[in-house]
């Protein structure tokens, strides 16, 4: 939703008690006194994405808890709990948890330790699990053929990976596995056909004149009743 005129939604919220608690709340969860533009933020989650009060404190505690006070990122996580129809902190909490574990596997897949996923790297993951919809037994699996290919931790290589199996209607590391027979078949069965075509230009027709010699006895046979 549009964010519309924000001096007049600040306007009709001033006498709020809620969002006037709110306000005071998420800004002893971040370590800092809002600006005008911060308070209108939050006012626009309150009363246009109809956050409630609570979610919005969880958020603030959320953004704080991961070393992240800028009302830029504030704004991405919301809209993005927004986008998923998170209405709840209970809600928010199950994908954030859930989230910080995929994110965890995927980075210990890829052998990555010590650092956070930079911003990148992160939209592949949300790629991979959201908008992909994979597990993380999916994205693992990728991630590891992605090691073993090319002996690096490449998110580009993985995505490529995964997007294939999107475009097959992979689901499963079952469908994974037929997948892969699949492939393997048809690499066996182009192998052959090359192998055939190779034959065949290796190996000169024989002279019409010399076929008929070849198969005179036989034809001298078949003339006299021997056959």
């Amino acid at each position: 939703p549009e964010e519309g005129n924000s001096c007049d939604r600040m306007e009709r919220l001033s006498g709020d008690e809620e969002f006037t608690a709110l306000l005071y709340a998420v800004q002893q969860y971040l370590g800092k006194t809002f600006t005008q533009i911060e308070c209108e933020k939050f006012a626009f989650f309150y009363d246009g994405l109809k956050m409630s009060g609570d979610l919005l404190e969880y958020l603030a505690e959320y953004c704080a808890g991961g070393g992240h006070s800028s009302i830029r990122y504030i704004e991405k996580v919301a809209l993005n709990w927004y986008q998923m129809g998170i209405h709840t902190r209970e809600e928010a909490r199950d994908y954030t948890m859930r989230y910080s574990r995929d994110t965890s596997a995927v980075m210990k897949a890829f052998g990555i330790t010590g650092r956070s996923p930079a911003t990148a790297e992160t939209e592949f993951m949300k790629r991979w699990f959201k908008e992909f919809g994979f597990d993380c037994k999916l994205v693992t699996e990728a991630c590891g053929r992605t090691i073993k290919a090319t002996g690096t931790a490449s998110f580009p290589y993985a995505d490529k990976i995964l997007t294939g199996w999107k475009e097959a209607g992979v689901k499963t590391l079952g469908d994974v596995e037929e997948l892969d027979r699949r492939r393997q078949a048809s690499k066996r069965q182009d192998r052959r056909e090359t192998a055939e075509a190779r034959r065949r230009e290796e190996s000169p027709p024989v002279p019409t004149g010399l076929r008929t010699l070849r198969n005179g006895p036989i034809i001298m046979r078949i003339m006299y009743g021997k056959i």
